[in-house]
């Protein structure tokens, strides 16, 4: 089926390199014209002029289950008739599938983007903070339904980030309900951007390109009650469906309408946001199918969340729903009557409170848009909505509270800077990370009799994701619940930032405090507390329902991701790290590295370069006496000694080996196992700026020294006393050969900084700071592919000797 107009203007504008702002209703192919230009230059540009990865954040993880179902069958189908496969991942909460975003196609949540950028990646220790962002830069960012992320928390973040990001590669921000004067304050945000807008005769086109003559018709009314059970029953005929603000109130509906339709021959269905993967997958596709284009059989109800309101194909008789923001009903009406030929009505009702969009005053900026809106609908209730009615609504409703954001988004940009680039160094992950990622902020939620079960790797059990503002009231509730229990809730620790193994160690802390939720990712409930029902979803309320958290096959993961080490020389380990990067990261750095240096104005072929002497000189420290005694001393410990001209790259330490484990412990009371990144980049220092002539590629210098010291330790800005060994220059002679021969030419190993024999605090003056906007992109972009490249040549490593 070949382009509507406007998809054909989009895919024209983002092959030029442009980014681009999207206005299109509902149901109009948003989502083929973001991805029809990637998938176009993945197959018929493989040069590097575009961009190989391609990320998708959507605010509902119904979106992104859609979008990945759809597409992987698609990437199929292009396999079939091509040589190369497009890698369709995705990344959220509730399918952590993705957690390093290796995928070419990847769909994640708006959290998962925002917290990767700033290094607090969910779903990943505090180890790996460090590791997504570069996977960001020089990737083609879609953001769908841009207008619901929360305009004081998500939103800022999120323009602050693509804002940074479109210099160096297309963005595509896509809305139906945004209004004018924001859709032209976006492309002012954006670098080298457009605005494109479907006008409502092409909507129409669009409506009946089926074959159908008549256009939808959605008739809009306005109830004067609550939303209940009794009102659903009244209006039901086929096909109803209700969309409630929040998961308390959809699951108290849910149980009164499944005692109401007892004896009936209705089908009640609830889906949320907390329901186990394989459950809520299977309640969607009974929802799809029922509700699909051409079903007309059964009688069935579906209570939903706002988790059904965006994108998800399928139509209704009747909708109900809470009141909201008028983009979220429009948005939710688009779910009702939803192709051409077909009718619908959509009845709003009134509510109590206004969680989750804000407090309870008709003063703050959602609650005053919803008493707007509220009496705009009065005023035209009863009447058909067509998607220029629906324009004039957003616009009558929405525009005073959009311009009201510009103007915070403008006087906010200085302090919001500065939480961000404290998030950036490590200084206030926990309540400037809350500020900014505020709406999407979530943490997961396990339930077990005995967390030190899956204490290996938390991240990993099946759990629930719930917003943290919503966690506070469950944790009030939890701890002060009349209940004889040993515990109630514990939350993760993690082992310190200082440690420079590539191992994570966990333990528990009871939870005493709603204060000491923000400082941890993951907690873990008394099953006597909380529980798991297959048709309601998670429970705060109910207990001992059988269901417990579990991890899944972990240790052939634990050998694969470098748990385990065998020995080997420090010649073989940095071969195999360079190998390693050659097959893994190159060719997705080409575009990345090529846009970046035409942004930053460095020199052609720079940050390659950069990333060649980072693979090449990240473990130069470990050639120090310090680490190498500690070395051999541990070999000797576990009776596997090596001679004093042998310089280790790892030592022999497999992760279940206890005599290993006791070895360690017994050497460290001696002799303590030194660090080495810091000491690498203060070592290569001078030998790695000398690589480069150019002036302004000063802040690329400091972007390699940056990501070799932080190549372990994400936050780290030290370096300790050291002292190479004799030998050390010949050991790293040893490797020039394994790098191109222009970049070898450049190297000088007389520059080499052999000790340093008092701490330094001016160490941190050869660091990138956030504000550097390119010399920090390239630094994630650096670390990203040392850390991926050192992991895969450690790995590899193992293998080769086991």
């Amino acid at each position: 089926m070949p382009l509507y107009p406007y998809q054909e203007r989009v895919k024209e504008l983002i092959q030029a390199g442009k980014s681009v702002i999207l206005q299109a209703p509902t149901g109009a192919g948003k989502t083929r014209a973001a991805l029809s230009p990637y998938i176009e230059n993945f197959f018929d540009r493989d040069d590097g002029s575009t961009p190989r990865k391609c990320i998708y954040s959507v605010p509902m993880r119904v979106l992104a289950n859609q979008f990945e179902a759809e597409y992987k069958k698609l990437s199929s189908s292009y396999q079939r008739r091509n040589k190369e496969e497009i890698k369709v991942t995705i990344q959220t909460g509730e399918r952590p599938e993705d957690r390093e975003l290796k995928g070419d196609l990847i769909f994640c949540t708006i959290d998962q983007f925002l917290s990767s950028y700033l290094t607090m990646p969910y779903g990943l220790p505090r180890r790996l903070a460090n590791l997504n962002a570069g996977a960001l830069v020089g990737s083609y960012l879609v953001f769908d339904e841009f207008h619901l992320l929360d305009p004081d928390s998500t939103l800022p973040s999120t323009l602050y980030a693509v804002k940074r990001l479109s210099r160096v590669a297309p963005v595509l921000l896509m809305t139906a309900t945004f209004s004018e004067s924001v859709l032209n304050a976006l492309k002012d945000e954006l670098y080298n951007a457009e605005v494109v807008l479907v006008d409502p005769d092409e909507a129409r086109l669009i409506e009946t390109s089926f074959g159908e003559k008549e256009a939808r018709q959605r008739t809009w009314q306005v109830a004067e009650a609550q939303l209940s059970a009794s009102a659903i029953l009244k209006k039901h005929k086929k096909r109803s469906l209700a969309i409630c603000n929040t998961v308390r109130r959809a699951q108290e509906l849910y149980r009164e309408l499944r005692d109401s339709v007892k004896g009936k021959d209705i089908d009640v269905l609830l889906l949320h946001s907390r329901f186990l993967q394989e459950d809520r997958q299977e309640i969607e596709q009974r929802i799809k199918a029922l509700f699909g284009r051409d079903n007309s059989e059964g009688s069935v109800i579906a209570i939903a969340t706002q988790t059904i309101e965006v994108g998800v194909d399928i139509t209704s008789e009747t909708l109900h729903t809470e009141l909201a923001p008028a983009s979220a009903l429009i948005q939710r009406a688009g779910r009702c009557a939803r192709y051409a030929g077909e009718q619908g009505q959509v009845i709003v009702y009134p509510v109590e409170k206004l969680s989750p969009y804000g407090t309870d005053s008709e003063n703050s900026a959602w609650g005053k848009e919803m008493k707007d809106a509220l009496d705009w609908l009065k005023e035209h209730n009863n009447e058909i909505y067509d998607f220029g009615k629906e324009h004039e609504f957003v616009n009558r409703v929405a525009t005073p509270r959009d311009e009201s954001i510009l103007l915070k988004l403008s006087a906010g940009e200085p302090s919001r800077t500065e939480a961000i680039n404290n998030v950036l160094i490590g200084a206030d992950l926990v309540s400037a990370g809350r500020l900014l990622v505020r709406d999407a902020d979530s943490k997961r939620v396990l339930i077990h009799p005995n967390p030190d079960e899956i204490t290996l790797d938390p991240y990993l059990a099946n759990g629930f994701n719930l917003p943290t503002k919503t966690l506070f009231g469950m944790l009030k509730e939890w701890l002060e619940r009349d209940i004889d229990v040993d515990w109630r809730v514990r939350r993760l620790i993690e082992s310190p930032d200082s440690d420079e193994s590539n191992r994570t160690d966990y333990g528990w802390e009871r939870l005493s405090d709603s204060s000491q939720l923000t400082a941890t990712q993951i907690i873990v409930v008394n099953p006597e507390l909380a529980g798991y029902l297959k048709d309601e979803g998670f429970v705060s309320d109910t207990g001992n329902t059988d269901f417990v958290s579990t991890l899944p096959d972990i240790e052939a993961r634990a050998e694969r991701e470098g748990f385990s080490y065998h020995q080997e020389s420090y010649e073989d380990h940095i071969k195999r790290v360079l190998d390693a990067f050659q097959d893994i990261s190159l060719k997705e750095l080409t575009y990345s590295a090529k846009a970046l240096e035409q942004a930053a104005g460095w020199s052609d072929g720079s940050v390659m370069r950069a990333v060649w002497l980072a693979c090449l000189f990240h473990d130069v420290g470990k050639l120090s006496t310090g680490w190498q005694g500690w070395a051999r001393a541990y070999q000797k410990q576990i009776g596997m000694p090596i001679l004093n001209t042998f310089a280790a790259g790892h030592t022999e330490n497999e992760w279940k080996n206890q005599e290993h484990k006791e070895a360690e412990s017994a050497v460290h009371k001696k002799h303590p196992k030194p660090n080495h990144a810091g000491e690498s980049a203060l070592a290569t220092a001078q030998v790695i700026a000398k690589s480069f002539t150019q002036e302004s590629e000063k802040d690329l210098v400091k972007a390699i020294l940056t990501a070799i010291t932080r190549h372990h330790t994400p936050f780290a800005s030290e370096c300790k006393t050291y002292a190479l060994e004799v030998q050390a220059e010949s050991h790293i002679f040893v490797t020039l050969d394994f790098v191109p021969e222009g970049i070898r030419k450049r190297v000088n190993l007389e520059l080499l900084r052999g000790e340093l024999k008092t701490i330094q605090n001016s160490f941190s003056n050869l660091l990138i700071a956030p504000d550097d906007t390119f010399g920090w992109m390239a630094y994630v972009l650096l670390v990203r592919s040392l850390r991926r490249s050192d992991q895969e040549g450690t790995a590899r490593g193992t293998r080769q000797e086991a």
